[in-house]
């Protein structure tokens, strides 16, 4: 999962005066109640649009106690509709950063359920989508962070004794895709780092490309997801009550046998630097 599920290359916190990754122009997640799947279309960005900055019409509001369905458009426009989603996951997609490299505050980031509308005046760029959510969330739940860099544990992809199975991509001037459903992930034009950032978000931990493959390939994984083994709910930014789908084919391997035979690649435990947000403070949303 995605989910967010984008694919920066190398996944991470940023602050909002360095973040240079990529951008989902499109990003559709529909979850009822966890992430059943996600396709994303992927679109470089670094550079500041011009024009729209902020969201000028915006609505955020107690999700209601009975409604346990979960959704999040981003439109092409830049315009967001969002039903049943918590701050943890809002903040995933503003500071483009898994749910377990977000730390601190208190429970409600991690359990209240927000309905939010968003829209800009014109069209935001795909540069401009992250900033202006940022924006907006400091705004309304006045939420202040700061990123560091901790030493935790990690996972460390790393070509397999017997050599690399990945087809390099047939097509490099394609666009770079990505699709994501439950133990399986599908990369088109795609880098080694890019598909380690990608299963950082299936394990619910950090994962570092160690396999120095050089250009782009096209990545296809399938595997049974174990119970737990995307760290749960929280990790994926939905509540905590949230149920966790079953394995949709019990009947193949774990994602650690599936690397090495699919793939040719492996992966290794060690600890390394990772990059954490982490909260310094927020209130329930001002009022509309």
């Amino acid at each position: 999962m995605s989910h967010e599920f984008d694919s920066d290359a190398t996944p991470a916190a940023r602050s909002a005066s360095s973040m240079a990754a990529s951008l989902v122009l499109w990003e559709t997640v529909v979850m009822k109640p966890a992430i059943l799947l996600l396709t994303i279309r992927l679109v470089a960005y670094g550079q500041p649009g011009a024009g729209t900055t902020r969201y000028e019409v915006a609505s955020i509001k107690a999700n209601s106690e009975n409604d346990l369905s979960n959704t999040f458009h981003i439109e092409p426009d830049g315009s967001i509709s969002a039903a049943g989603i918590t701050l943890r996951r809002l903040m995933m997609t503003a500071y483009n950063v898994q749910g377990f490299r977000i730390l601190g505050g208190p429970d409600w980031v991690n359990s209240r359920r927000w309905v939010l509308q968003a829209k800009p005046d014109g069209v935001a760029s795909p540069g401009q989508i992250r900033p202006m959510l940022r924006a907006l969330l400091e705004e309304r739940f006045r939420l202040r962070t700061h990123s560091e860099i901790r030493k935790l544990p990690v996972y460390e992809l790393v070509v397999d004794r017997k050599g690399s199975k990945v087809p390099a991509t047939k097509d490099t001037n394609s666009t770079s895709a990505i699709r994501v459903a439950p133990g399986s992930i599908q990369f088109t034009n795609a880098t080694s780092a890019a598909f380690a950032g990608e299963l950082s978000y299936a394990l619910g931990h950090p994962v570092i490309d160690k396999t120095n493959l050089l250009g782009n390939f096209d990545f296809a994984l399938v595997w049974t997801p174990e119970p737990g083994e995307n760290g749960g709910p929280t990790t994926a930014g939905l509540p905590p009550e949230a149920e966790e789908q079953p394995a949709s084919a019990p009947d193949r391997p774990s994602i650690f046998a599936a690397i090495p035979e699919q793939l040719g690649l492996r992966l290794k435990s060690g600890r390394g630097p990772v990059e954490v947000v982490v909260v310094d403070n927020v209130q329930m949303p001002t009022a509309n």
